[in-house]
């Protein structure tokens, strides 16, 4: 064979090459047994629409599909037996509103490096199966804990290489019902307001992570829990809250003290919690026993009390009544003075002893003067 023919069959040789790699790049998906597809690197922006219904595993990694476009998610909805689903290294800006929906079955979401910056909360809404979350190297800088309140039987959250700042108790209590959380890698700014953070991942014995600071300056690329974070530390140092620095905002630094509180907190805090607590409620009950007990002699007291007019009688009758008994007063007055300076002969001095027979014939004398000057 010549030289040139041998060019010629270089020539050919690589031409087949470069068509089967085009045919490749333009073929949709390598399906396998109708349960697989690699959709992977095929510059693809529409999930393609000819996927089998039955597919159980589907890679659409490195291509140009956006999940949240209204078409794209119909067409995933309709892979209602997906278990693994890899969006990796697409441009999803935004995750919208239950976009996956129908995928009840689904237990691995791959959504890395796909540029996301807004998450709705309800974006995960029906993946009730869903085992592994994968949202690194994105943009996320906010979370808010409704987007894990379907995911009952999430074990890895991976979070890694975001921009988060702050992780709110609220979203701390979610991640206590997770098996690992991967926070590494974000713009953790390690003033007061990182605090519950700090003591959450002291709780993680397990598998705890080092989370570097990236701000303020002078803490950056230090571990998170090898600062003092605690809110005495920060009633002392005003340099703690460089996110709320300026003027006015001292209120404000107050406020991330106070939500410092509520971080979550050990065993042995939570037991005193509950025993402060049934002790006021002892206390309670005592109180209120007491109170209505004095409440029953009280108003026993009252039902034992009863009283009645006195009888009304006639006017004029009273008053000679009242006529009567004053002249039988002055009477009875007039007569005792006679006696007293005059006592009758025959008598005796009084020796300080009063006869029975005495007292009698008294009684009757002023018994008869009253009946005589009452007629």
């Amino acid at each position: 064979m010549t030289i040139i023919g041998k060019h010629y069959v270089g020539l050919v040789l690589f031409s087949m090459g470069c068509l089967v790699a085009v045919i490749h790049t333009m073929s949709t998906c390598e399906i396998h047994n109708e349960e697989s597809a690699n959709c992977t690197g095929r510059n693809l922006t529409k999930v393609p629409k000819d996927l089998p219904a039955n597919l159980t595993c589907l890679d659409l990694s490195y291509n140009s599909v956006d999940a949240s476009d209204p078409e794209n998610s119909r067409r995933l909805q309709a892979l209602g037996n997906l278990v693994f689903l890899n969006l990796s290294n697409n441009h999803i800006p935004t995750l919208n509103r239950e976009i996956f929906m129908s995928l009840k079955m689904l237990k691995v979401l791959d959504l890395s490096n796909c540029k996301i910056d807004m998450l709705h909360p309800m974006a995960f809404k029906g993946l009730i199966s869903l085992h592994s979350l994968i949202l690194k190297n994105n943009r996320i800088k906010d979370l808010a804990p409704r987007f894990l309140s379907d995911m009952q039987a999430l074990s890895i959250l991976d979070l890694k290489n975001n921009k988060l700042t702050i992780v709110t108790i609220q979203l701390l209590e979610k991640f206590e019902e997770i098996h690992e959380v991967r926070l590494q890698g974000n713009s953790w700014v390690c003033d007061c307001a990182l605090y519950p953070l700090q003591k959450w991942l002291m709780l993680q014995l397990d598998h705890a992570e080092e989370i570097h600071c990236v701000s303020p300056p002078d803490l950056q690329g230090k571990n998170l829990l090898n600062l003092d974070l605690s809110p005495v530390s920060c009633l002392q140092t005003s340099e703690r809250f460089p996110r709320y620095a300026g003027p006015g905002n001292s209120t404000m630094a107050n406020d991330v003290i106070n939500q410092t509180s509520g971080a979550p907190t050990t065993e042995g805090e939570k037991a005193w919690h509950y025993l402060v607590a049934v002790l006021v409620i002892a206390i309670s009950f005592s109180v209120l026993i007491a109170i209505g007990a004095k409440f029953k002699l009280f108003h026993k007291y009252l039902t034992s009390y009863s009283h009645q007019l006195l009888p009304e009688q006639d006017v004029g009758s009273q008053d000679n009544d009242a006529v009567s008994v004053s002249i039988a007063h002055s009477s009875e007055m007039e007569e005792v003075r006679d006696q007293t300076m005059f006592p009758p002969e025959g008598l005796e001095e009084d020796d300080g002893y009063i006869e029975d027979n005495y007292i009698e014939t008294e009684v009757k004398a002023e018994d008869e003067q009253e009946m005589h000057i009452s007629i």
